[in-house]
């Protein structure tokens, strides 16, 4: 390529990473105690009526919260773990760099990174604690898209 041409279109390095990833397990607990186990370590399940994912989700429903009921006083819930999943994620991260050599020892790096590139929501987990105000509701999401740009001099 010509001089000109080259200083500007020409040596370019690229570099990547892509994580795409199904969602976590979780589980949906019971406010309270009504099984009556007696120790904190052991979490209290609900009772499950039907499918949790037979609605269109949304960010306010992510699951259907009907499909949840409170144990029987001193019975167990037939909730089993792990029953929910989380949505899954897509992350892209995205760099660039290109290096011009001012003299013989020294040379310009121009550097440009994407942190999640396409800014595609990663939504947090949906609220799992049957009773609360914020059951079946997504309040959260993971970092937005950061771009950064770096010159330096190499010698």
């Amino acid at each position: 390529m010509p001089g000109a041409l080259n200083a500007v279109i020409g040596g370019w390095s690229v570099g990547s990473i892509l994580v795409v990833a199904d969602g976590r397990p979780y589980n949906v607990i019971a406010q309270g105690n009504n099984a009556n186990i007696g120790t904190n370590v052991v979490v209290n399940r609900p009772n499950v009526l039907g499918d949790p994912y037979a609605i269109d989700r949304t960010l306010q429903q992510d699951f259907d919260v009907k499909a949840f009921v409170n144990n029987a006083q001193y019975a167990l819930g037939n909730a089993g773990r792990n029953i929910l999943r989380q949505r899954g994620s897509f992350n892209w991260d995205f760099s660039t760099h290109k290096e011009w050599r001012l003299k013989e020892r020294a040379r310009l790096q121009f550097r440009f990174e994407a942190f999640h590139f396409t800014n595609t929501p990663r939504f947090g987990q949906a609220g799992d604690n049957l009773g609360s105000a914020t059951f079946g509701q997504i309040t959260s999401a993971d970092t937005p898209r950061n771009l950064q740009m770096g010159l330096k001099v190499i010698w």
